[in-house]
């Protein structure tokens, strides 16, 4: 017969305030393999702490412990959680059943820890509860169990690894005296039969009858070890007992199962959950709907720039400096845009068109003839803007056609053609039609120019159009009364086009050195980008602040958990749980806290910046403004990164409580009431 169990000088000091407390005091004691050993002694005589020893839940202060050859005295907490995940098996005076699992993953929970395959551990689960009478109750709820069958369903969670050593904490302490003696009963035929060692706490001398030994302990100390008389033999150990026949190669509770079991925790408190989720949720909301924005206004100016060409450059005078004294007055160009300087540019290797721009004075009054009736107008690029974007490509023409390269005719604005139209008439209808532009000075003077309309396409104004560079010459010839203006004064600006990109530096080159401002396109929209990735950053951190104080709700909320669920930490402990695995087990539950708050918020920030969009676009529409893309996008990146940010907070926020419940001691949680 071998030793199980040997302990030499064992000693349990605790320390409480200044004062020490020894609950052990130099216990020698051997306990063979398959021996059934009842503790026995008064409230305070030791006998918890040294089953809490036996099971590895915690460290003597001094003396041996010797356990099939591990020194569990010198056991690191590694070994420890090892032994008691594949050696041990607890019954607990008070179940200690898990209350949101059923009596069969109960039972399965320790070979879950290690790692085994849910079909496999379920059928060694159902086994061993056929066995204990629980046949019919394989799918009941500890609260919907008698003691009795919550207690054999214990003792099935207890046996269901197959462990050497099986410690029982008054089994019997919460049973009436008829199911406890069934209880008894089922221990000891489990000891005869499979050749477990068992050793059972109790104050219970009935209960103490059924061991082999009986160890009376008092302060500490052993004070007298009792062979009972008539008892059975002890049964030769199993052979081949298949110990880690359910041990996974890992033994280590599976990605899977944290998961699972981490939704399965959400659903205990859905309220709590779903409003901390929620807080993450107006977070994603708020970061998802700005920078939505922030992405489609970008794509927008993209696609506006794209209509252009990006082979474009364009090209400015230069000017006097400002007069100091009157800020507000126009400088004269120094180096003006004359006709002279377009042909000039035109000859220039790789350019291959020029479209000069020339703005209207800004104090010109225009309105439209068309049939008798007249119309207030505004004439497009009549400020001074850097740049302009020139006539617009095929896919904003909604009848007719752009300029194309004439520099005669009139290319309404929808909003404008819609004024014009009479009852049954196309866009269609009013190409070629003619129209009179009247032009009034400050002064009340006025001049008549006609123009024939050429098309009708998207823009944002609805009294706008744009005029060929003949009407603007002519119009503006008859404001400054000089007919040769443009040799003095120039146009407002030249749009080169190049053959390709890769023309462009050099044209640019050639361009500068006759003196000229350039810009390309491709410059200005690298800061135009830069400008609006800005503005995304800016709108994505109120989302972000939101989510950051979202992360105190998590983090609230699982500290609220740990200390609801302590004494269920401790059962998983002492069923081989490490603290690694508890703490992945929390981690886990305030990441899907997080991730489940990012689904529903991105969601919603979607709908949302739809709807904001819904309304820009009726209110743009209602004002004449067509042709405007999409306001809100939401690109992948911004929806991965979404529920990637989202799911981090959580685990950020769930790292502390976590590792407060890695660090519970396992004695002291499983006393939490």
């Amino acid at each position: 017969m071998t030793n199980t169990i040997q302990l030499s000088g064992l000693e349990r000091h605790f320390r409480r305030g200044d004062s020490s407390v020894q609950a052990l005091r130099g216990l020698d004691l051997t306990i063979q393999q398959g021996e059934f050993i009842a503790l026995v002694g008064p409230s305070g005589s030791g006998k918890s702490t040294l089953l809490n020893l036996l099971g590895g839940l915690d460290r003597p202060s001094s003396g041996e412990l010797w356990l099939n050859g591990l020194a569990l005295h010198n056991a690191q907490a590694d070994e420890r959680t090892r032994h008691r995940k594949e050696r041990v098996g607890f019954v607990f005076q008070s179940f200690n059943l898990l209350p949101r699992l059923t009596a069969l993953e109960n039972v399965a929970v320790p070979l879950m820890l290690a790692g085994v395959s849910k079909e496999a551990r379920e059928e060694r689960a159902r086994v061993l509860l056929e066995r204990m009478g629980l046949a019919d109750r394989l799918d009941h709820y500890p609260a919907e169990l008698s003691g009795g069958e919550q207690q054999r369903t214990a003792i099935a969670r207890a046996l269901v690894h197959q462990p050497d050593l099986v410690l029982a904490d008054e089994p019997t302490g919460n049973l009436d005296s008829t199911t406890g003696q069934t209880i008894m009963h089922l221990l000891r035929n489990l000891n005869r039969e499979q050749g477990i060692t068992l050793v059972v706490v109790t104050h219970d001398q009935e209960v103490a009858g059924y061991a082999d030994r009986i160890v009376r302990l008092r302060d500490g100390q052993i004070e007298a070890v009792e062979e009972r008389e008539n008892a059975n033999p002890i049964p030769a150990p199993v052979a081949n007992r298949p110990n880690q026949s359910y041990q996974a190669k890992k033994s280590q509770l599976t990605l899977r199962d944290t998961v699972l079991s981490a939704i399965r925790n959400l659903g205990r408190r859905p309220v709590r959950n779903i409003l901390t989720a929620g807080g993450v949720l107006i977070g994603i909301v708020t970061l998802v709907a700005m920078v939505s924005f922030g992405v489609g206004v970008q794509r927008e100016v993209e696609r506006n720039f794209e209509t252009i060409g990006l082979e474009n450059l364009f090209v400015q005078p230069q000017f006097d400096e400002s007069d100091g004294f009157d800020p507000f007055a126009q400088p004269k160009p120094t180096i003006p845009l004359t006709p002279d300087k377009v042909a000039q540019i035109g000859s220039l290797e790789d350019v291959v068109g020029i479209t000069p721009v020339l703005s209207l004075p800004a104090g010109m009054d225009i309105s439209l003839t068309m049939d008798g009736d007249s119309i207030p107008v505004r004439i497009a690029d009549g400020g001074p803007t850097p740049f302009r974007f020139g006539p617009p490509g095929a896919s904003n023409i909604l009848a007719g056609s752009d300029f194309d390269g004439q520099q005669v005719g009139a290319l309404l604005v929808v909003g404008l053609a819609d004024q014009l139209l009479k009852d049954g008439e196309t866009y269609e209808d009013l190409i070629g039609r003619e129209v009179v532009l009247t032009a009034t000075l400050p002064r009340d003077e006025s001049s008549d120019f006609s123009t024939t309309i050429i098309g009708v396409q998207n823009g944002f104004a609805r009294r706008a159009l744009d005029l060929g560079l003949q009407e603007r010459v002519a119009m503006k010839a008859w404001w400054f009364d000089d007919p040769g203006f443009l040799q003095r004064d120039g146009y407002d600006q030249l749009i080169v086009e190049t053959t390709n990109l890769a023309a462009v530096p050099s044209v640019t080159a050639a361009i500068e050195e006759l003196d000229l401002n350039v810009q390309s396109l491709e410059a200005i929209l690298d800061v135009a980008n830069q400008v609006l990735a800005l503005l995304q950053a800016l709108l994505g951190s109120v989302g972000a602040l939101a989510l950051l104080v979202a992360a105190l709700g998590v983090a609230n909320t699982m500290m609220m958990a740990i200390y609801e669920r302590t004494r269920e930490i401790g059962v998983l402990k002492a069923l081989g749980a490490s603290a690694g695995e508890i703490r992945r087990l929390f981690t886990v539950e305030a990441g899907m806290i997080g991730l489940i708050g990012g689904i529903f918020g991105l969601i919603f920030g979607t709908f949302l910046g739809r709807l904001v969009d819904w309304a820009a676009h009726r209110y743009l529409i209602s004002e004449g403004v067509t042709g405007v893309g999409l306001l809100s996008v939401v690109p992948w990146w911004l929806a991965l990164g979404a529920l990637i940010f989202a799911a981090l907070i959580g685990i950020v926020a769930g790292l502390y409580p976590a590792a407060r419940a890695a660090r519970l001691d396992p004695v002291t949680a499983l006393r939490h009431e």
